[in-house]
C-alpha cells in the first residue's frame, strides 16, 4: 500500500513540475522568442533544476510543442462541444459559431504558435514540426467546413477559408488595430459570402 501511495505522490509531483515548466516556458517564448529562450532560463523561471527540464523534454522544440498543445485543449478538438456546434442551426449560425470558435482558439494559442513559425526559419526540425501542424490544421478546416455545410466541401472553398483563417492574417489585421471581435466579424462575413457565392454558382 505504501508503494502505491509513494508512486502516486511521485506521479503528481512530476505532473506539477511538468506544468510549471510549460507555464514558465510559454511566458519566456512569447516574451523573448525562440532563439533567446534557453532551457536554463526555463528551469530558473519554474524554480527547478536544469536537469529536471530534460526529465520531461528531450529538446527545446519538444518543450515548445508541449506549450502549443497546452494552449489549445486537453480534449481532442473534434470532441469539443464548441467545435461540434458548427454542425447545428441555420447556415448563418453555423458560420458564426465557426468564427467564434476560431477566434477563441487564436486568443489562446496564436502567440505561442507564432514562436514555432519563427523557429522554423532557422531550425529545420521546427520547420518540419510546423509543416506537420499546418497539415493537421488544414484537415481540421476540412472537417469544420464539412460541419458548417452539412456536406463534403469543395477543395477550393476549404483553401479559401484556411487562408482567411490563417495566423498570418490574424496578426496582420491585429497590427492594423483590429480587435479579436473585429476579426471575428470580418471572418464570419467573408466566409458566409464565399459560401453563398458557391451556392449561386451551383
Amino acid at each position: 500500500m505504501a508503494r502505491r501511495y509513494d508512486s502516486s505522490v511521485r506521479a503528481e509531483a512530476a505532473k506539477q513540475n511538468r506544468d510549471r515548466l510549460i507555464s514558465a516556458a510559454q511566458g519566456l517564448f512569447i516574451r523573448q522568442g525562440w532563439t533567446m529562450t534557453t532551457m536554463s532560463q526555463v528551469a530558473a523561471a519554474a524554480g527547478l533544476a536544469r536537469p529536471t527540464v530534460y526529465l520531461h523534454f528531450d529538446t527545446k522544440l519538444d518543450l515548445l510543442i508541449a506549450c502549443i498543445d497546452s494552449s489549445l485543449s486537453e480534449i481532442p478538438v473534434r470532441d469539443r462541444p464548441d467545435y461540434q456546434a458548427m454542425g447545428t442551426g441555420a447556415l448563418a449560425q453555423r458560420v458564426a459559431t465557426a468564427g467564434r470558435w476560431l477566434r477563441s482558439a487564436y486568443q489562446r494559442s496564436a502567440a505561442i504558435q507564432q514562436v514555432l513559425d519563427d523557429a522554423g526559419v532557422s531550425t529545420p526540425e521546427a520547420a518540419q514540426a510546423r509543416t506537420h501542424m499546418e497539415h493537421r490544421r488544414h484537415g481540421e478546416f476540412v472537417n469544420a467546413c464539412r460541419l458548417v455545410l452539412g456536406a463534403d466541401p469543395p477543395a477550393a472553398l476549404v483553401d479559401e477559408v484556411w487562408a482567411l483563417g490563417s495566423r498570418a492574417m490574424w496578426f496582420k489585421l491585429a497590427e492594423r488595430g483590429w480587435t479579436p471581435e473585429d476579426w471575428e466579424a470580418w471572418f464570419v462575413r467573408t466566409v458566409l459570402n464565399a459560401v453563398q457565392a458557391l451556392d449561386n454558382t451551383c
